[in-house]
């Protein structure tokens, strides 16, 4: 394990810039970790950090040393308290830190029995919490538009609470083209659908589609689909956000499931 208490250490200068540079991450295709939930999601989907940096207080803590322990000590670089929270991405420093090869997108099967598209959803809280969703709900692939956010941005990441690492994230994806050769049902959302969600069958393999916070989804992929669906609101509300609308639909594909 290496001790570091200059700023001007080349390790520690890399880590800040990987840190708060979303092109340097890009190029370089690693993604930040920032607090011991998110490294162990990590470590835990069986692959390996490329480095881990940690406060000299935080080592105390069992659950950081036990963590430091499976990276091994080669890879661990050991902080001042005061150098860390420079380094630091949230406003009460973690103590841990790691940089980790995203994970690439694979291609999903056309037979997939749970799946997520999303159409330029612009909002990192919004795809963090459809992450999060659609790992609790057992969905294996998320598929995202060219012009959507970065799935693995900081912010997205920390919403996502680990859920980048059980599910499969398609960046820059061709929808329609997806849904073209889909061998199951495809559920657009859309506000003045006629048919409700929960009108639907949904037990058999379908993909659920979740258009931008204001436009909507476009009317290719509205046409493309098999089903137009809207979640019924009788309150006062004209509309629910992205995360929870997607979310609803994912988990009442879950109910039925386990309902039948």
């Amino acid at each position: 394990m290496k001790a570091v208490s200059s700023r001007e250490n080349a390790a520690f200068k890399a880590m800040v810039k990987l840190a708060t540079s979303t092109s340097e991450r890009k190029k370089r295709g690693l993604t930040v970790l920032d607090g011991a939930h998110l490294v162990q999601a990590f470590l835990d989907s069986g692959r390996e950090v490329e480095s881990l940096m940690v406060s000299a207080p935080a080592l105390s803590r069992p659950e950081v040393a036990a963590l430091v322990k499976r990276c091994g000590e080669r890879a661990v670089t050991l902080l001042t308290h005061g150098l860390f929270e420079k380094l630091s991405t949230v406003e009460s420093a973690s103590g841990i830190l790691a940089a980790v090869p995203t994970p690439e997108g694979r291609p999903v099967p056309p037979e997939a029995d749970l799946v997520l598209l999303l159409e330029d959803l612009q909002d990192p809280g919004n795809l963090g919490t459809l992450l999060r969703s659609a790992a609790a709900a057992g969905a294996g692939h998320v598929l995202l538009s060219k012009r959507s956010v970065f799935a693995w941005s900081q912010k997205v990441v920390r919403a996502a609470m680990g859920a980048h690492f059980a599910v499969n994230i398609v960046e820059g994806a061709d929808l329609g083209d997806f849904l073209s050769t889909y061998r199951g049902a495809s559920i657009a959302l859309a506000g003045r659908a006629a048919d409700s969600l929960y009108a639907l069958e949904l037990r058999g393999p379908v993909a659920f589609l979740v258009g931008n916070e204001g436009a909507g989804l476009s009317e290719a992929l509205l046409r493309a689909a098999t089903h137009r669906a809207s979640i019924p609101m009788p309150g006062r509300m004209e509309s629910l956000n992205a995360g929870v609308a997607g979310s609803l639909c994912l988990f009442e594909a879950l109910r039925q499931r386990r309902m039948a």
